[in-house]
């Protein structure tokens, strides 16, 4: 059930992928978090929100083309189908995706788990994002504080909380991320 609970994350909201321990902060300015709102309205967020970016605080080459990126979707398409639903009676559904690092021939290479559907109840104190997540009718709660502005909004991902995006053995060109920043742009 823990497991189920980790796939629920990347989104979280998607809501949305690396989480935060002691040694896990991070001086990356595209990282730090400030609102461009002082307060959320809920109905603001309502509709449908496609992942855009998901920016790690170091580089990663998962092509292994030689040349890494910090955006993860410039690395693989595994990620290019996450969004999130946010309805006016606050419920929401988000498709979600992860990489599991023990795939291939050699369960060396990474293979995508795509097209999860987790669902759930939503809220804004503020300008945190408030989610209830139904899973095997378990409710698990997390909050998130947003970066938003009319057309995206973003959050952070500590390296714990996106074991439930990446499955890493911790000899990967992702094992030294630390924390993500994920997008979502309006659809």
């Amino acid at each position: 059930m823990m497991r189920n609970y980790k796939y629920t994350l990347l989104f979280i909201l998607t809501i949305i992928l690396f989480s935060c321990s002691k040694e896990d902060s991070t001086s990356d300015s595209t990282l730090k978090m400030s609102n461009f709102e002082t307060t959320i309205n809920p109905d603001d967020l309502v509709g449908e929100w496609k992942l855009s970016a998901m920016t790690a605080d170091t580089l990663v080459d998962l092509n292994k083309d030689g040349a890494g990126d910090k955006n993860l979707l410039k690395e693989s398409s595994c990620f290019n189908d996450m969004k999130v639903v946010f309805n006016h009676d606050r419920t929401f559904s988000t498709t979600n995706a992860r990489l599991d690092f023990n795939g291939g021939t050699t369960n060396t290479e990474f293979v995508c788990v795509k097209n999860r559907i987790d669902f759930g109840t939503w809220n804004i104190e503020g300008t945190d994002l408030i989610l209830n997540i139904n899973i095997d009718g378990t409710i698990y709660t997390e909050r998130k504080p947003l970066n938003y502005n009319t057309t995206t909004f973003a959050f952070n991902v500590s390296k714990a909380e996106s074991k439930a995006y990446v499955s890493d053995p911790g000899n990967t060109s992702a094992s030294k991320i630390t924390i993500l920043s994920l997008e979502y742009t309006r659809i």
